[in-house]
């Protein structure tokens, strides 16, 4: 009999890798399981406080689905502050971060189309591929995140102000 193709896999047999982020103090890690096929990817990712990623843009469609916590997510020059339940879309090639602001940790669930299997060897190495044996997504088909190098001091500004423009919406 001939073997089913990997296209299903249990969220406990799929490794768990920490990484922190270059912007971040030591300590403030995320978590992270990374799942993907031929044109989308899936990411679980646990976030500590502080958690505060380096500006990127990726050629991919990002959607978030917030668990639990708290995450605020930067969009270009404007900010949205994200509680459980809150889903967040990133437009592809969009200039974007985002910051664990609270004291409690945020969980959430990330889709990446086509697929961003994960930056680096050690990254896509831990990303479980539920592909047949006869499909194989190249690294020319995958996304991949693209640094954005701007000043830290201009992105303070950008933060506070589009922070309290956000705050001031919902008081």
């Amino acid at each position: 009999m001939k073997e089913k193709p990997r296209y299903r896999v249990n969220i406990n047999d799929v490794p768990k890798r920490r990484a922190r982020p270059t912007t971040t103090p030591d300590g403030e890690y995320k978590v992270v399981q990374r799942v993907y096929g031929m044109e989308t990817s899936l990411l679980f990712a646990d976030r500590d406080p502080g958690y505060h990623t380096n500006p990127h843009r990726h050629d991919c469609e990002q959607f978030n689905y917030v668990l639990s916590g708290e995450i605020w997510f930067f969009v270009e020059d404007k900010a949205y502050r994200c509680i459980k339940g809150d889903i967040m879309r990133i437009p592809r090639n969009k200039l974007h971060w985002a910051w664990v602001r609270a004291n409690e940790n945020c969980s959430i669930i990330e889709t990446h189309s086509p697929a961003l299997p994960g930056n680096g060897p050690d990254a896509r190495a831990a990303a479980v591929a539920l592909l047949a044996d006869d499909e194989h997504l190249p690294e020319n088909r995958s996304a991949q995140n693209a640094r954005v190098h701007i000043d830290p001091e201009e992105v303070k500004k950008i933060e506070a102000r589009a922070i309290a423009e956000e705050e001031a919406l919902v008081s």
